[in-house]
């Protein structure tokens, strides 16, 4: 007849290989005993534990005092606490994947809130599992809507963020279509400050990214701040050399020129000066590309603003003819190009998805 002890230790057993987890601890508490298990004789099918530096098969009594190896007891008490917090955590972190797989299911179902339900389960057993915070983040983006000023849409917006972003930290990767994602969730969320810190931070790595100042300068836009805008984009204009970029660097200038023009507070001589702005960085994209018809284009269009500013005026009219010279001339280079081939469609990348 088997003692208890026997019988414990073989629920231990069965147990730990139950539910085909071999490699996991299993614990059986009864009178005054735990039992862990670790079975070295399976293979170690689960890559998660295979830096598990002790294979055990162990009881531990309780309720008896630990002596030192000097008084005649080996102390295996640490040893046995380390490998057993070591196996509990592969096991934690083998049921959360196994958890966010259930979600991505949902996920793709459209079932958003009830996969986001799994996510955060398997997150909170595991905190670090980048990849439940990849899906968590897409699943919270699916729920945000744009546009949308309501505290629940601003939550979905700020959770996303939040488990993208740390996606982001615990990966180390430079996953561009998250990092993209990501701003544009700050963006439409009105987070600018967020987005603002974190790409001031890639452009300190890299300070002649002419792609980190263009996004700077397209965030600083958008939120509103047009004078640091136009700092960004003649830092472009300076860095560029290859013309063709140069020439769409001084177009951007124009373009932000022609957005604050479009401020009802702007009047009169502040009018004038935006335009002003606007057009030299146009006339100097016309000296590099004279047949550009968009350089022409947003000159007729900056010409009609300056002469709206000067109301009823002899420089109203030279405003008004430099204007149509322009606007002849734009039309002339789109008759011309009406022959090339149209470009084919641009293939925008596909979305990220869960993992």
């Amino acid at each position: 007849m088997k003692s208890r002890h026997e019988a414990d230790l073989e629920r231990c057993m069965q147990l730990a290989t139950r539910d085909g987890l071999p490699g996991c601890v299993s614990w059986v508490m009864g009178l005054g005993d735990l039992c862990v298990v670790y079975r070295a004789s399976q293979p170690r099918r689960n890559p998660l534990l295979q830096k598990t530096a002790l294979d055990i098969v162990a009881r531990l009594k309780m309720n008896r005092p630990i002596r030192s190896r000097t008084e005649g007891r080996p102390v295996a008490i640490v040893a046995i606490a380390v490998a057993l917090l070591a196996a509990l955590s592969g096991c934690d972190e083998l049921k959360s994947r196994r958890e966010i797989q259930k979600g991505n299911k949902l996920y793709l179902e459209g079932r958003y809130r009830e996969a986001i339900t799994l996510y955060d389960a398997a997150l909170e057993r595991s905190p670090d599992l980048a990849i439940g915070h990849h899906n968590d983040g897409l699943a919270y983006h699916k729920l945000f809507q744009p546009g949308t000023d309501s505290p629940q849409n601003k939550a979905y917006a700020e959770k996303a963020a939040f488990h993208l972003t740390k996606y982001l930290e615990q990966e180390g990767n430079d996953d561009q279509k998250i990092i993209s994602l990501l701003t544009t969730i700050w963006l439409d969320s009105g987070q600018y400050d967020k987005a603002l810190v974190y790409w001031n931070q890639v452009l300190a790595k890299n300070p002649n990214s002419r792609d980190v100042l263009e996004k700077l300068a397209n965030i600083n836009r958008q939120a509103g701040n047009f004078d640091k805008a136009l700092e960004w984009h003649r830092k472009r204009v300076e860095l560029e050399t290859d013309p063709g970029a140069k020439v769409k660097a001084l177009t951007d200038i124009a373009q932000l020129e022609w957005s604050r023009l479009q401020k009802p507070e702007l009047v009169d001589a502040e009018r004038v000066a935006v335009v002003d702005v606007g057009l030299a960085a146009l006339q100097q994209a016309e000296k590099l590309e004279p047949k550009n018809a968009v350089v022409h284009s947003l000159i007729a269009s900056l010409y009609q603003h300056r002469a709206l500013a000067h109301g009823a005026s002899w420089a109203k009219a030279i405003e008004v003819a430099s204007q149509r010279y322009h606007q002849i001339r734009f039309s002339e280079i789109q008759k011309a190009a009406s022959g090339a081939a149209a470009p084919g469609a641009d293939k925008s990348s596909t979305p990220p998805a869960p993992k």
